[in-house]
C-alpha cells in the first residue's frame, strides 16, 4: 500500500471514528433526556394509585381512622385539606385542624388539572409533591401527596451513570485510537528510514565502484579531449571535441554528487557566511543565467550566519540555483531571500518556471527521482542530505502564483559565535 493510499485510509478511518462518536454522544445524551420523563411518570403513576387508594378508605370511613394507618415505602405524607386550606387530615395527627401556609393546593378547586413539582421539606430531603382531587359524598377534598424519589432518582442516576461510561469509553477507545495511529506512523516512519537507509548501503557500494571504475577513465577521456581540442583547427572538429568535453563534465558532476549523497558524512560543524555563499554561487552561474535571460533577486535580512560546513553549504546553494536556473527555459526571475525565524536562518528560493509536477512533489527530495532528460535526480537529493547534516529541514512546494518554492531552515549562529 503506498503513502498516499495510507493516508486515504487514515482519513476515512477518523471520518468514521467522528461520525461513530457523534452518534455515541447523541445515543448517551438522547437515553439521559428520556430517563427524566420516564421517572416523572413513574411518580406520577405511583401518586395516581396512592390518591385512589387513599380516596377508597376515606369514603368508605368518613372520620378518616383508616387513613392514620395507611403507609406505604413510597409515601412520605399526605394532607386532606378543604376550600379554604384548613387541614383536615394529616399523617401527622399534630397538625389536622391547623390552616396550611400556602396556596398550591387551589389549583384542584379550580379544575387546572395535577400540580406536581418537587419541594424540599425542612428536614432536606427532596420529595415530589402533587395535588389530587378527592371526592367524597357531598363534598370535595385536596389531596397532597408527598412521595419519596428515591426511585426516580435510580433511574435518573443509572441514566446519567450509563451517560458518563459511554462518554468515558468513547473518549479512551479515540485515546486507543491516536495512540495506535501514532504507532502505525511511527512504524511507517522507521520503514521508511530503514529502506532509506539500506538505499545509502547501496548507493556508497555503488559510488565507491564508481570512483574506481568510471573516474579514473574518466579523468583520462577528459585529458584526451582537451588535448585533441587544443591541436584541432576544423571548426567542426572543434565543435565536436567541445560537446564531448560538456558530457564529460556533466558526468563528472554526476558522479560527484551520487558520492556526495552516499558519503556517509555525520554532522557538518562549522559556521556560514550567508551573503558570502549567495554571492559566489552566484557570480559561478551568472554566465549561464545571463545566456538564459534570467534575473537574480537577492532580499531579506543580511550578515546572516547558520551552522554548517561552508563547503557543503556552498554545494547546497549551487545546487538549489542550478536546479532553478534549469527550470526556466525561457528566462525569468529568480528570487532568494533570508530571514530569521524561531533561531533558525529561513533561506527561501523562487523561480517563475513551470513548478514542479503535482505527482511528484511528495518524492522530490528522493535520489533518481526527476523529469529533465538529462537530469540525474540527485541534485535535490543531495541538498536534503546536507541540510538534514547540518540538523536543519528543507521543503518544496508550488507558489500559488506559479514556480517553484524551496525552502531551507537552517540553526542559526549569533555573530561572532563558533562550533
Amino acid at each position: 500500500m503506498s503513502a498516499m493510499q495510507q493516508s486515504r485510509l487514515q482519513i476515512s478511518l477518523i471520518v468514521a471514528g467522528l461520525v461513530v462518536t457523534a452518534l455515541l454522544v447523541w445515543f448517551a445524551f438522547s437515553s439521559y433526556r428520556s430517563a427524566l420523563p420516564v421517572a416523572q411518570v413513574l411518580q406520577r403513576g405511583t401518586a395516581l394509585a396512592l390518591g385512589q387508594a387513599i380516596e377508597g378508605l376515606a369514603s368508605r370511613d368518613p372520620s378518616f381512622k383508616t387513613l392514620a394507618v395507611f403507609r406505604t415505602r413510597e409515601l412520605a405524607f399526605f394532607v386532606l385539606l378543604d376550600r379554604n386550606g384548613t387541614i383536615r387530615f394529616h399523617s401527622n395527627p399534630d397538625l389536622i385542624g391547623e390552616q396550611v401556609g400556602d396556596d398550591r393546593y387551589r389549583s384542584v378547586f379550580e379544575q387546572a388539572g395535577p400540580q406536581e413539582q418537587r419541594v424540599r421539606l425542612r428536614t432536606g430531603e427532596l420529595v415530589y409533591e402533587t395535588h389530587l382531587p378527592l371526592h367524597l359524598p357531598g363534598e370535595t377534598l385536596a389531596l397532597r401527596l408527598a412521595l419519596h424519589s428515591w426511585q426516580a432518582d435510580q433511574i435518573i442516576q443509572r441514566a446519567r451513570t450509563g451517560m458518563a461510561l459511554l462518554l468515558i469509553l468513547t473518549a479512551a477507545a479515540w485515546v486507543l485510537g491516536l495512540l495506535a495511529l501514532r504507532l502505525v506512523r511511527r512504524d511507517a516512519l522507521q520503514r521508511v528510514a530503514l529502506v532509506r537507509s539500506e538505499q545509502l548501503a547501496r548507493l556508497g557500494e555503488l559510488g565507491a565502484v564508481l570512483a574506481h571504475e568510471v573516474r579514473t577513465p574518466l579523468a583520462g577521456i577528459k585529458g584526451f579531449a582537451q588535448l585533441l581540442a587544443e591541436r584541432t583547427g576544423d571548426q567542426r572538429s572543434r565543435q565536436c571535441t567541445d560537446a564531448i568535453l560538456r558530457e564529460i563534465v556533466r558526468l563528472e558532476g554526476l558522479v560527484n554528487d551520487l558520492l556526495l549523497y552516499a558519503r556517509p558524512d555525520g554532522p557538518l560543524p562549522g559556521v556560514v557566511d550567508v551573503d558570502a555563499s549567495l554571492e559566489e554561487a552566484w557570480q559561478l552561474l551568472s554566465g549561464e543565467a545571463a545566456a538564459a535571460g534570467i534575473s537574480f533577486e537577492l532580499t531579506g535580512e543580511r550578515g546572516l550566519t547558520a551552522a554548517c560546513s561552508a563547503e557543503r553549504f556552498g554545494q547546497l546553494v549551487r545546487n538549489l540555483l542550478t536546479n532553478a536556473l534549469q527550470s526556466m527555459a525561457e528566462g525569468g526571475v529568480l528570487q532568494v531571500s533570508s530571514a530569521v525565524s524561531n533561531d533558525a536562518v529561513v533561506l527561501c528560493v523562487a523561480d517563475s518556471g513551470p513548478g514542479f509536477v503535482q505527482d511528484l512533489l511528495p518524492r522530490v527530495f528522493e535520489p533518481f527521482v526527476t523529469t529533465k532528460v538529462s537530469g540525474g535526480g540527485l541534485g535535490l537529493a543531495v541538498c536534503r542530505r546536507i541540510v538534514e547534516d547540518c540538523n536543519g529541514s528543507i521543503t518544496a512546494q508550488n507558489r500559488p502564483s506559479g514556480g517553484a518554492l524551496v525552502t531551507v531552515r537552517l540553526p542559526r549562529v549569533q555573530s561572532g559565535e563558533r562550533l
